[in-house]
């Protein structure tokens, strides 16, 4: 991982658990997405997300936060009929990611399994993701947010998804922005 910063502002917020090999753990039975994570030295402490707003950050530029929810919503669109695995929808999102990140973005070999994902191939259907904004959650040079989702079918039928998924984005310096780093967690 390029920016330290952003595992270090997951583990102070409390989403990043189980640092076994530093990958976040997954409820989901399909193997983690995403990419090993180098240790950091930094600090919870020293990333005071409060402190982020002293600065010209990327929360407070529409471009980034708008690039951090358009991917996030990407990355979180299944259609389990024919999406082999969530990976899918992350291997989508690429186009909005540098030309670095996005080689990072490898598939598992095996398809997605769970109750939930099996059900909503059953039932045909597809997540809606809702996107939030996680201003407390900021850091610097990082958008965090997190997104919920409901699983529709053609005819209508809905359910909630399970559980809830948090993204950390940093990005390029000077526009079109792109996504230069994230991780995220599956709470």
């Amino acid at each position: 991982m390029k920016h330290p910063k952003i595992l270090a502002l997951a583990l102070a917020a409390g989403l990043v658990t189980g640092l076994a090999g530093c990958t976040p753990v997954s409820t989901e039975t399909e193997p983690s997405s995403i990419p090993g994570v180098a240790p950091t030295t930094a600090s919870p402490s020293t990333l005071s997300p409060s402190a982020s707003h002293e600065h010209g950050d990327a929360v407070d530029d529409p471009a980034k936060i708008e690039l951090a929810k358009q991917v996030a919503t990407i990355m979180t669109t299944w259609n389990p009929n024919k999406d082999f695995n969530r990976t899918a929808a992350e291997m989508r999102a690429r186009k909005l990611m540098t030309p670095e990140r996005a080689k990072e973005v490898i598939a598992p070999e095996r398809p997605a399994t769970g109750v939930e994902w099996l059900t909503a191939a059953e039932k045909k259907a597809t997540s809606k993701p809702t996107v939030k904004l996680m201003t407390d959650l900021h850091e610097q040079d990082t958008v965090a947010v997190t997104v919920t989702w409901q699983w529709v079918t053609k005819d209508g039928e809905s359910w909630a998804g399970e559980g809830k998924q948090t993204f950390f984005f940093t990005f390029t310096d000077t526009e079109p922005y792109k996504i230069r780093d994230y991780v995220s967690s599956i709470q």
